[in-house]
């Protein structure tokens, strides 16, 4: 006796546990990020909008050698970080803006935001490179 067994029909994939992963996803992210006051901050002047009647910004220049210079001072990262830390302390700057002067690679610039952030130093930001006139 031969008993014909009727072909498996193809289910179509359904979209609706796709969707709802996504979702879910979507909204573990929103939730588990953390919403920042981000501050625009003008790298020309080195001021915040918001903050009018702030301090300046204290803008340091990466050497090639990654040495840091300051307001016509050459001090290593170590040293620069604690003096603009005191800085900072005392309200004298509002944050730093770290530019690398002409023809600096990228290692020493990233070496010495690393070690300014590491040290405390949270109002830091990158300022674009342009030649020692600037």
């Amino acid at each position: 006796m031969h008993i014909e067994v009727a072909p498996r029909r193809r289910h179509a994939l359904g979209l609706t546990p796709l969707i709802d992963v996504v979702f879910n996803l979507l909204l573990f992210f929103m939730l588990a990020s953390s919403l920042v006051d981000w501050r625009i901050l003008d790298l020309a002047t080195g001021s915040s909008p918001a903050d009018a009647d702030a301090p300046p910004a204290a803008e340091v220049r990466v050497t090639d050698d990654g040495m840091l210079r300051y307001e016509g001072e050459t001090l290593d990262v170590p040293s620069m970080s604690e003096r603009l830390s005191k800085e900072l302390e005392e309200e004298a700057i509002s944050a730093v803006i770290l530019r690398a002067e002409a023809g600096v690679r990228l290692g020493p610039v990233v070496g010495a935001f690393d070690a300014l952030a590491n040290s405390g130093i949270d109002a830091l930001a990158l300022g674009e490179s342009g030649r020692e006139g600037d």
